[in-house]
């Protein structure tokens, strides 16, 4: 999409009304009230710049996942108002909620999301803080099923703990334990990505990513291309990637001929 079509799309947000209705079991807002809808405008902002590097020429279906409560779901529908919007999460009330307030087909996630029908082909899937909670295999194996999501020149914007979140654990917060996270580090630093579990979980924890992970995590998915990787990209935080399924071994137009 060309800087025209993006704009007019940012155009259409900023004159719509934005839902500000908060669900009581919503955990995202009662963990952060004061910049719930910052973060969620700076998802939107995401997707738009992801669109400009696209070969999309239109968008007519967006997948939000994890939606929880519709933190982002709520601006993508005033961005696009017409457009068949999905909402996938393991918190069906979350799914529930955002398929009644901003009319998205509800899609009810499970553990292994390699087992879900994500219900595509769409133009653009959103992946808000995911990937910043599982391991390595589930990281290749998630981002090649929400690839095979993907119409043509459909693009991917996923967010990652890159290499500011060092900073965060070490001076801001805390995303996991002292020694969980000595074990985070200890994987990135020896392979470019590390994870550990939180105390409580089997499965989910905390991950962190080297971008030089990130390209050749990408460069082994067939049929795409890396469009973008933004340093603190979403809310001045997690790492944006952005993967478009436009194949970047697609021959020039009559290069056999040249």
């Amino acid at each position: 999409m060309d800087f025209v079509d993006v704009a007019n799309i940012y155009q259409r947000y900023l004159s719509a009304e934005i839902d500000h209705t908060i669900a009581p079991d919503d955990g995202m807002y009662a963990s952060g009230p004061d910049w719930y809808f910052t973060v969620g405008e700076s998802g939107l902002t995401c997707i738009l710049g992801a669109l400009v590097a696209s070969k999309l020429g239109s968008v007519g279906a967006l997948l939000d996942l994890p939606s929880g409560h519709g933190r982002v779901a709520r601006h993508l529908r005033a961005a696009f108002p017409d457009a068949r919007l999905a909402a996938c999460d393991l918190d069906e009330s979350g799914v529930e909620f955002c398929a009644r307030h901003w009319n998205c087909e509800p899609i009810f996630s499970k553990p292994d999301l390699s087992s879900v029908e994500l219900g595509g082909p769409y133009d653009v899937i959103w992946v808000g803080s995911l990937f910043t909670h599982v391991d390595e295999p589930l990281t290749r194996a998630w981002l090649a099923h929400l690839v095979n999501a993907l119409g043509d020149d459909g693009v991917l914007v996923c967010t990652l703990h890159g290499r500011w979140s060092l900073v965060v654990q070490e001076s801001y917060m805390r995303l996991i334990d002292d020694s969980s996270w000595q074990s985070v580090v200890s994987g990135y630093r020896q392979t470019g990505y590390g994870f550990a579990t939180y105390p409580n979980s089997d499965s989910y924890g905390i991950s962190l990513s080297d971008p030089a992970w990130v390209v050749d995590a990408v460069g082994a998915l067939e049929g795409v291309r890396l469009l973008g990787y933004v340093e603190r990209g979403w809310a001045d935080n997690h790492d944006v990637l952005v993967i478009g399924k436009t194949d970047r071994a697609k021959p020039w137009p009559n290069a056999l001929n040249a």
